[in-house]
Order: structure tokens, then sequence, then C-alpha cells
């Protein structure tokens, strides 16, 4: 794959066709992998004048996610879902009565 200057000056692509796969990188940022584009929307980018409105309105959400980043995501989800059902537990028992431990006695119950 050869990148290709896109209109704007701004940005690059390099687009497999036997693949289907695009590489997008405007400046500043890192470049993005595509899966499955059709010839026609590389060739349209490649055409159009405001390649950065066409790259987000059509291309954008084909964005294929880096492969390594999937198990340690899930492992960091997992981790924060224990840590935050930690907390409202730890909230819940000590949200119950401080004072009481708890425990009421029945008078309190019938003046509420």
């Amino acid at each position: 794959m050869e990148w290709a200057a896109l209109k704007s000056n701004q940005g690059r692509a390099a687009y497999n066709a036997e693949t289907g796969d695009l590489r997008v990188k405007f400046s500043g940022s890192a470049a993005v992998r595509h899966a499955d584009i059709p010839p026609h929307v590389y060739q349209n980018l490649l055409e159009t004048n405001d390649p950065h409105f066409y790259y987000q309105y059509y291309i954008a959400p084909s964005r294929v996610s880096p492969a390594r980043r999937g198990p340690i995501s899930m492992v960091s989800y997992g981790l924060k879902l224990v840590l935050l059902l930690a907390a409202c537990s730890l909230l819940m028992a000590t949200d119950l009565d401080p004072g009481h431990g708890g425990i009421f006695e029945e008078s309190q119950l019938r003046s509420n």
C-alpha cells in the first residue's frame, strides 16, 4: 500500500484494493485502519475537496480497533466494575445507621 496525498494537504490515505483495507492519517493524529472499504469510497476520498468531512461521515464508522487492546481493556473494565461494586457495598453498609449499628428499638420505629 502506498500513501496518497488528500486534496486538503492535511492528510494521506493508503488503500489495498485486494483486501479493502484503508489507512487514513490526518496531520496531528495517528494512522487509523478501516476494513472492507469499497474502491469507490477510497476514490471519492481522494477526489473530494473536503476529505476530513467525507472521512468523518462515510469512513470513520468502519474503524477497526487494534486487536492488542481487546484483552487488556476487558480486564480493565472488569477491575473497574469490581471496584465500583465494592465502593457501593461499602457506602450502603456504612450509611445504614452509624449511631445504633443498624439496630432499631421498637419505639424508634413507631415514632417515624
